[in-house]
């Protein structure tokens, strides 16, 4: 869920500790690498990853939205397409 489409690169040209440390700066711009560490240990566990797959989730239902045809093109877009379908299901059940 850090790489923002769901899959990691094949190659990885910088170890899983940079690549994940420069996915927190780019998921959150203008804080330093050492801020964004340090949050890290504040936090809950999982906090940050559940606030990037929260905004992975946000974009893909936008592109959903604007894109209705194209919900099968990546995995977060056809979970948001899921999740429409059953809130939209329990909306109908509930009537």
């Amino acid at each position: 869920m850090l790489d923002g489409s769901g899959q990691q690169p094949s190659y990885r040209p910088v170890s899983a500790f940079a690549y994940y440390l420069s996915r927190l700066c780019e998921e959150f711009p203008g804080r330093l690498p050492t801020e964004l560490l340090a949050e890290k240990g504040r936090l809950p566990d999982g906090l940050l990853e559940e606030i990037i797959a929260s905004r992975s989730y946000a974009r893909a239902l936008a592109a959903n939205q604007v894109d209705p045809k194209g919900w099968n093109s990546s995995p977060m877009r056809i979970t948001a397409n899921e999740i429409a379908f059953e809130l939209a299901q329990e909306e109908i059940d509930g009537r």
